[in-house]
């Protein structure tokens, strides 16, 4: 009996069943493998045949990562910031606010005298307001006087020694509401009051 020999393949049978191999591994990979698992479609078989939508995350922050600027883009805006144009503009601003009020005076205390300045509200009305002494700090008496008393009656808002006060009052009764500043250096001290609100200025009194 012959024993039986299977044929051995000749070299170029091995070279041809070796580049159909990898022909058909590179197929499969640009078709299959590369829309599934990474969203990359060369060949746009992927898409048609449903694949890419298997990979939505991945695509998801792959255009997050190219879209978005680096990390670093704050840093670098903030060091850009000219501080020329960030004085000029803190500048307007302040200059804005001191505009905001409907009223400003300037009141000079003689030596070792008092007197008072003083504005006609009524009940409920709003008076805000900012001053500042020249320097030396000074006794003053905030209050009020009901309209038509003849009892010498005020209600004091705050007593005490400063050289600046602000706030805001609203009138607790119709009447003239404002201070009384003593000045008790031996020279005279300037008061600069900035004021706005519902109101009709009465002035030295």
């Amino acid at each position: 009996m012959n024993e039986y020999t299977p044929p051995v393949p000749s070299l170029k049978n091995l070279f041809i069943s070796t580049l159909l191999a990898i022909i058909l591994a590179i197929i499969i990979l640009t078709t299959a493998i590369l829309p599934a698992e990474y969203g990359i479609d060369p060949t746009g078989l992927g898409e048609v045949m449903g694949l890419t939508v298997l990979a939505p995350a991945k695509k998801s922050a792959l255009s997050v990562t190219a879209d978005s600027p680096p990390s670093s883009s704050a840093d670098i805006s903030i060091k850009e910031i000219d501080p020329k144009l960030v004085e000029e503009q803190m500048a307007m601003l302040r200059q804005e606010a001191k505009a905001s009020w409907k009223d400003t005076v300037t009141i000079t205390i003689p030596p070792l005298k008092g007197l008072e300045y003083k504005f006609y509200l009524e009940k409920g009305d709003n008076l805000e307001f900012e001053w500042e002494s020249e320097g030396a700090r000074i006794h003053f008496d905030f209050h009020g006087e009901p309209k038509g008393d003849t009892t010498g009656y005020f209600k004091s808002f705050k007593i005490t020694t400063d050289n600046k006060s602000s706030g805001t009052l609203t009138a607790p009764f119709t009447g003239s509401h404002g201070w009384y500043w003593e000045n008790k250096t031996q020279t005279p001290v300037k008061i600069f009051l900035k004021t706005k609100g519902i109101y009709q200025i009465l002035g030295v009194m």
